[in-house]
């Protein structure tokens, strides 16, 4: 059964007000279209249903008003967490479940009180999918260079930054793999274990009784590791102790919230983080974006030479090392021809949404455009010169600057570099990076 079939039921579990066929439908659909979020929400005068499919939110369904609080307290109850009187305030709940096409899935729920009724946001973590390769998550070029190399240090930090469904915890887990054998104790601490692989000490955390990513840490010293993974540095303490694990030869991975690799040194100085502790510990920085791959069905070719993000393509390359430049299409088999379209010529692609044989609505992307998803990554590796850069308590800003002259691949270039490739759009690529200011 195809996903038009179980939109269909769904049509008809709303008229028929069966509230766990709305929710069966439902939570089938959005784990086959590959939605990272649904959105359960009441407005003025209707309710809608919308999934996040690609980064992007889709409208699913409408369906009346006069149903919305039976769907948010059937939810409720069935979590056995929430309490269903409660409707003035936030509520969290995780909930594991099972689709009609029998696919594990867990639920990270949360509810909020709007001026209509309650909303009912659910993020869906499909246990059913497998670990990634490392090599099949867009990491080309110097970044590849880069994380493999620190993959086989012995000790430091490996950071990941991104925003929330950028698959920050997919890369790290893609990592681990990559490292996971008989030879490595490996632990890691969660919230909540998205996927269990073989070979790993997983632990779910529990703030709730005290089980906390810093207690988590202090405890792994004594389990005699070799790697530790921990879900995320939140503060001053877990990031101090982050760092006492990495100077006692162990190798940490995590995830930090900001909005750039560069701007992660920024981010540890506000937590109280000591330039010397900051050069000594840290290993590669990893920020990381989730685009919209363009549809190979209906994808074309145009010319944006007037096209003011275009320029501002080409103002990337401007202070970059030409030798540099020069091995990295290499080392991305990046085509004299797919440059010259590129700079010289400004030709790009873009998708028409139509079908090129029949003129009717494409029948891969059904006229969006995109199909499936592809990473833009941007690697800080703190190499000896960055190292003494931040020893001279040179801001981020000089650091990143430095780094840029030289040998990095921010998020910018790479996504230009894909964009080359016909893999996405311009569009796509400056929805998550910001123009430069110019002068």
């Amino acid at each position: 059964m195809d996903t038009a079939e179980y939109r269909a039921q769904l049509q008809q579990s709303i008229l028929r007000s069966d509230i766990v066929k709305i929710f069966d439908n439902l939570l089938t659909i959005a784990v086959e279209e590959g939605a990272s979020d649904i959105h359960i929400e009441p407005l003025e005068n209707y309710s809608r249903i919308r999934l996040r499919i690609d980064w992007v939110l889709q409208e699913l369904i409408q369906y009346p008003r006069s149903l919305h609080e039976s769907v948010i307290s059937k939810f409720k109850i069935e979590s056995g967490q929430m309490r269903p009187d409660e409707k003035r305030l936030p509520q969290d709940a995780r909930v594991s479940s099972v689709t009609q096409t029998n696919k594990e899935i867990d639920l990270r729920a949360n509810t909020l009180p709007t001026v209509w009724w309650e909303k009912l946001v659910m993020r869906i973590v499909d246990k059913s999918k497998p670990i990634p390769a490392l090599n099949t998550l867009g990491i080309v070029g110097t970044n590849k260079d880069s994380i493999e190399k620190h993959l086989q240090d012995p000790n430091g930090i490996i950071l990941n930054t991104g925003p929330t469904g950028s698959w920050k915890t997919t890369t790290l887990y893609a990592a681990l793999s990559e490292i996971n054998d008989i030879e490595r104790n490996i632990i890691t601490y969660e919230d909540p274990v998205e996927n269990k692989m073989e070979g790993l000490n997983q632990s779910q955390v529990r703030s709730d009784i005290g089980y906390t990513f810093l207690s988590g840490l202090r405890s792994a010293l004594r389990q005699d590791p070799d790697v530790i993974m921990v879900w995320e540095i939140r503060d001053q303490e877990t990031l101090e102790m982050a760092m006492e694990s990495a100077m006692t030869w162990h190798l940490v991975f995590s995830t930090i919230h900001t909005n750039s690799a560069i701007e992660t040194l920024t981010r540890a100085y506000n937590l109280w983080a000591k330039p010397f502790m900051v050069a000594g510990t840290f290993n590669l920085v990893i920020a990381q974006r989730l685009c919209r791959w363009i549809c190979p069905n209906c994808k074309w070719k145009i010319n944006v030479k007037t096209d003011p993000r275009y320029l501002n393509a080409l103002e990337t390359f401007k202070e970059f090392d030409r030798e540099a430049l020069k091995i990295e299409l290499q080392k991305r088999g990046i085509t004299g021809e797919e440059w010259s379209n590129f700079v010289k010529e400004g030709v790009v692609a873009m998708w028409t949404g139509k079908d090129p044989k029949t003129g009717n609505v494409c029948p891969v992307c059904m006229g969006s455009g995109y199909k499936w998803r592809v990473w833009i990554y941007e690697l800080m590796d703190y190499t000896d010169d960055i190292k003494n850069l931040v020893l001279d308590n040179k801001s981020a800003f000089e650091i990143g600057h430095y780094a840029l002259s030289k040998w990095m691949i921010d998020l910018e270039r790479d996504g230009i570099f894909k964009i080359m490739k016909w893999m996405t759009t311009i569009d796509e690529l400056y929805r998550f990076v910001r123009l430069r200011n110019k002068k």
